[in-house]
């Protein structure tokens, strides 16, 4: 039997270096079709579907602040539609179509860092309670706007996401019902 010769042997380094741009190429399709499919922004609600899903929104959020023993309507800070990554998105939306992120806060007043922290626990045990996932929200750090204070949020059965936290600008206690970026038919002029 004659031995094997490498000067017999082909010479591999070329498929190699093919095989690994096809391998790249495919992941950058890949990676590049995973990006667009997120533009497309998810199913369009109808106006009424969209109204319904302000009106749970604000629910879940008026709920949160009652069980802290607190009147919802005397505390709320602010409604809110806009958000910059819900509009800025790269999907182009039908005519007639918009996007929205609705979200409302209110500032609850707490008569000191116990009062707070106390909430922050009655709130992660009640939406325990009703088998919602909470996760604590790390406290900010030393001299940022509500440097120590801790928060825990949820999303609930209606994909709405509650949180009771530092504001990110002046540091005081929030409580936030974010509806998340919908798109939807019409365009809402005022949200009652």
């Amino acid at each position: 039997m004659t031995p094997f010769s490498a000067s017999h042997c082909p010479d591999l380094a070329p498929h190699r270096g093919r095989r690994t741009r096809t391998l790249i190429t495919g992941s950058v399709v890949l990676l590049v079709a995973a990006l667009t499919q997120g533009c497309a922004g998810g199913r369009v609600m109808s106006e009424t579907e969209f109204r319904e899903h302000l009106r749970l929104t604000q629910e879940a959020g008026e709920d949160a602040v009652r069980r802290l023993r607190m009147d919802p309507s005397s505390i709320v800070d602010q409604r809110e539609m806009a958000n910059a990554s819900c509009k800025d998105d790269l999907g182009v939306d039908a005519e007639g179509v918009t996007r929205d992120q609705p979200s409302v806060s209110w500032a609850p007043q707490f008569a000191s860092r116990t009062a707070y922290e106390a909430a922050v626990d009655t709130l992660r045990e009640e939406w325990s309670a009703q088998g919602l996932t909470v996760k604590d929200v790390p406290a900010p750090g030393k001299g940022e706007p509500g440097a120590g204070l801790p928060g825990v949020r949820t999303t609930d059965d209606h994909g709405i996401e509650l949180s009771l936290r530092p504001d990110w600008y002046s540091g005081e206690p929030t409580l936030v019902a974010d509806g998340g970026c919908v798109r939807h038919r019409g365009y809402l002029v005022e949200w009652e």
